[in-house]
């Protein structure tokens, strides 16, 4: 029971962060997205996502684990905060402003390998050749999705389109970052005030950050419309999502976790087609069909030893 509840708890996340790059494409539109400042942006979008997870205060074992996490593991959230929070959405968000929302899921979802690795050397998690095998299908199957998807304005190999390719891969580098090594800080404090901390420090993060960088015309840049999307982006596919993908840390191996960005792919690509009118053709359901497989086989992966206590890292 408690497995399934984490593949259920990491489904959800999955599913909101394939959504993510649908909106933040939208977000990023030709209407008004090019005036954004990407850092006021996530600025905002963290701010959000503290006050959406602010009720856990009103609980006093939670105040309790908020306290000891600023006084006692400052450094590992800080480290969180930086490489998982800021560095990981600055480079996903502001990739959807130079390319499309199948190319920017394609590249920020090979966070599977660098998190089955990254879980090999600090976690000792080991994996099977099956689930090394579904690692590959699985990437082979979103390389083939990428090629398959409809075109769009960017749907090219110029310089934009290379650029917000780089910026997705690094972005799912910092995500198997903070999948592996938040793995012993949620069972120690629980998904949601492990988030709830770490957006915090994010935030902190950015605000000297945005002392240099924005002007009052990215505020009044800032309409209707692009409220709306922080609102979606920063409740749902980032302090909901995040929340549910650190509270199935305490249920699942950050390895098999880590199989669903696969699955975040499947569903990008999907709506890619649906909400951006991307054609589905033969060779399109086909990499989903590779995906999925993938995603199973990693899934399926036997485990013969249980999690291993993860060391300190740092701190």
């Amino acid at each position: 029971m408690k497995s399934a509840l984490g593949l259920l708890l990491g489904f959800l996340a999955t599913a909101s962060w394939g959504s993510f790059y649908i909106a933040g494409r939208w977000l990023f539109g030709e209407e008004d997205g090019g005036s954004i400042n990407p850092y006021l942006a996530n600025l905002l979008r963290f701010c959000l996502a503290v006050v959406t997870l602010s009720p856990l205060l009103f609980f006093s074992k939670n105040r309790e684990l908020i306290k000891r996490a600023f006084v006692k593991d400052w450094k590992k959230f800080l480290l969180i905060g930086l490489v998982g929070i800021v560095l990981e959405s600055y480079f996903v968000f502001y990739a959807l402003y130079f390319t499309t929302a199948a190319r920017c899921s394609l590249m920020a979802n090979c966070s599977p390998i660098a998190t089955v690795i990254l879980a090999f050397i600090f976690l000792r998690e080991k994996t099977s050749w099956k689930g090394l095998a579904g690692m590959l299908i699985g990437f082979a199957g979103i390389i083939l999705a990428g090629t398959a998807r409809g075109g769009d304005i960017y749907a090219d190999t110029s310089w934009r389109s290379l650029i917000g390719d780089g910026m997705a891969l690094v972005s799912g580098f910092c995500w198997a970052f903070f999948t592996v090594y938040g793995a012993k800080v949620s069972e120690e404090y629980g998904g949601p005030v492990s988030m709830f901390v770490s957006f915090i420090f994010g935030a902190l993060l950015m605000f000297p950050v945005i002392c240099f960088t924005a002007k009052p015309a990215d505020f009044a840049a800032i309409t209707p419309r692009i409220w709306g999307g922080f609102l979606y982006t920063g409740i749902v596919t980032l302090a909901l999502a995040n929340a549910c993908w650190y509270a199935a840390l305490k249920y699942v191996k950050p390895g098999v976790l880590g199989s669903f960005g696969y699955l975040s792919a499947a569903i990008t690509f999907t709506l890619s087609a649906i909400v951006l009118k991307e054609k589905f053709t033969p060779l399109f359901i086909t990499s989903i069909v590779l995906v999925l497989g993938g995603m199973a086989l990693m899934m399926a992966n036997p485990a013969k030893e249980k999690n291993a206590v993860c060391k300190k890292i740092s701190g």
